[in-house]
């Protein structure tokens, strides 16, 4: 009997071994479809690729990573902020990750509180060079065929930085996606009972159509049963706003679990890492 128990816990610690090595080193592609009813037709099938919290991850730019993203053939990449852990000079990890990405397709990024951390004057700087667009309270507008879209970013709201109003054009006459590092800014203005502020910003909110964040990790380790213990915002046993798309009225919300990894155990868990090509529709997928 005693033989009987310590294989099943062999078993059960070479299932979690081997789970945490594909969960932390092996990046899934998510495929998801979001259909916005004022989409301009134009836009209809337009593929935005996003990847977050990359936390100084050794990626080359001539690896696995870079060719699925090159064949993912995507019109536009978002980054979601948290580039590095520490230091600035950690994005030299990936940076000629960043200048592949360049070449394929537009590449927009926005701050994470990491960033602000290691100095986000540094890490801007180095997207910049790398041929990205930081968009640090701006947007710019996608155009084609005489058809916009206004793809804004806000800096890091779960220090603080963020400024909404001036991310926004002052007219607002087309569909809104916005690049923001945490939904922890999305969830307050759900929650705003005492965010005066927020409820005067609300005719922003109007155009909204779509909100790409990340920051949570999808909880990083998650207990079977149980869910996570803990996000990178610091909510014990979060039940909400972890991972994946959610709508709250017209407005889509989409969580990347991202990359990288941060905190005492470096690992995930039942929480991949993740990178995801999201589609566009005008109407929802049959």
């Amino acid at each position: 009997m005693r033989k009987f128990f310590l294989g099943v816990l062999l078993i059960i610690f070479l299932f979690v071994l081997a789970k945490v090595i594909s969960d932390t080193f092996f990046i899934k592609m998510e495929h998801i479809e979001i259909p916005l009813p004022a989409l301009p037709p134009v836009f209809d099938g337009l593929r935005i690729l996003q990847l977050s919290d990359l936390h100084g991850r050794r990626l080359p730019g001539d690896g696995k990573l870079a060719q699925e993203i090159k064949a993912a053939n995507p019109d536009l990449i978002v980054l979601t902020g948290d580039y590095v852990k520490r230091k600035a000079e950690e994005i030299d990890n990936y940076y000629s990750l960043l200048e592949a990405m360049a070449a394929i397709a537009p590449v927009y990024a926005v701050s994470g509180n990491h960033d602000y951390r290691a100095g986000w004057e540094l890490v801007a700087g180095k997207l910049q060079k790398a041929g990205i667009t930081v968009l640090d309270n701006r947007h710019v507008k996608i155009q084609k065929e005489g058809q916009e879209l206004i793809l804004a970013g806000v800096s890091d709201p779960h220090t603080g930085h963020d400024h909404l109003p001036s991310a926004l054009p002052p007219v607002i006459d087309a569909p809104v996606i916005l690049l923001a590092h945490a939904p922890t800014w999305f969830v307050r203005r759900q929650e705003n009972d005492s965010l005066t502020v927020l409820r005067a910003e609300d005719a922003l909110w109007e155009n909204m159509a779509l909100i790409l964040t990340g920051h949570t990790h999808g909880g990083q380790i998650k207990l079977p049963f149980v869910g996570p213990v803990t996000t990178a915002s610091g909510r014990l046993f979060p039940r909400d706003y972890i991972e994946g798309l959610s709508r709250e009225g017209n407005i889509w919300l989409y969580i990347s679990r991202g990359i990288g990894q941060s905190g005492i155990i470096p690992l995930r868990f039942l929480s991949p890492a993740e990178m995801t090509l999201i589609t566009l529709r005008t109407t929802a997928p049959k």
